[in-house]
């Protein structure tokens, strides 16, 4: 009886103490604003020590408890945990955070910049896994169908979905809406590599419009050079020349020109037609 009574006491003294270090740590999270990955610099993150004294010393009830804390700092450290420590309903927190996709400062190395709870919080799961079990994994499976189905979902995140794996027919209506209704570049791809003949004369025209619609300098040369590549594949003249003019009016291909011209000539376009 004494023996039990001890053991009572030991543990209650032991919650206590703990109760009082995760109300010190989440003050910490608080107090610098920022979420740091593990390495600042050369060094490891004493914040980041202290979030992973708060994964693998904190039930699972009080880290759920925490991803609806009032700062994103501590929603989003409450969320790697789980994410960590294989929490079954991780798709509930992802829903949770795109309802609400708060947006706050993170620090990896020497860089800084900005990112959303849903991104950090799916990345953290995502980057756990090998492409073989992105495939299959039930978790992962979930988190995307939400991201696909959701309408508030970052463009990262749509894409990091639609690379996954390839989706049974059941999604496809869902897809063609992503590609043809709503321009999502991802969407269109994605039918575009597995889908192109079910899908030729829709897809071409999503891709013309989005070539026409687009600023390159925005986006980034690797994704004009996509488009193009996608586009002169149809080898039709009417698109061909859509090509051309846009390459004769939006000139950041000239920061890939070799990679470009390479492409243009197998498609007999030579860099005096685009003077």
């Amino acid at each position: 009886m004494k023996h039990t009574s001890l053991t009572i006491i030991i543990l209650f003294l032991f919650n206590l103490a703990w109760s009082q270090d995760s109300d010190k740590i989440i003050k910490s999270f608080i107090q610098i604003g920022e979420v740091h990955y593990e390495y600042i610099g050369y060094n490891k993150s004493e914040l980041y020590r202290a979030f992973e004294k708060l994964r693998d010393n904190t039930d699972l009830e009080y880290l759920v408890e925490l991803t609806t804390h009032e700062n994103p700092i501590v929603k989003c450290y409450a969320s790697w945990a789980l994410a960590d420590r294989d929490y079954p309903q991780l798709d509930e927190v992802l829903n949770s955070f795109l309802a609400k996709d708060e947006t706050f400062t993170i620090h990896t190395m020497d860089i800084k910049d900005s990112e959303k709870l849903s991104v950090s919080f799916y990345h953290r799961y995502w980057n756990r896994l090998t492409q073989q079990e992105k495939e299959k994994d039930e978790k992962i499976q979930r988190l995307d169908s939400i991201i696909l189905y959701s309408p508030n979902t970052d463009w990262l995140l749509t894409l990091r979905a639609l690379e996954n794996r390839i989706y049974p027919q059941k999604y496809h209506p869902r897809i063609e809406e992503l590609a043809f209704n709503e321009r999502n570049k991802s969407a269109i791809f994605y039918l575009s590599n597995w889908y192109k003949a079910e899908y030729h004369q829709d897809l071409k025209t999503a891709l013309i419009e989005y070539l026409k619609d687009t600023e390159f300098e925005n986006v980034g040369v690797r994704e004009y050079y996509q488009v193009i590549f996608e586009l002169l594949n149809f080898r039709d003249e009417k698109t061909k020349a859509v090509v051309v003019n846009k390459l004769q009016t939006d000139l950041h291909w000239k920061n890939d020109r070799q990679r470009f011209i390479s492409l243009l000539q197998d498609h007999s376009i030579y860099e005096s037609d685009l003077q």
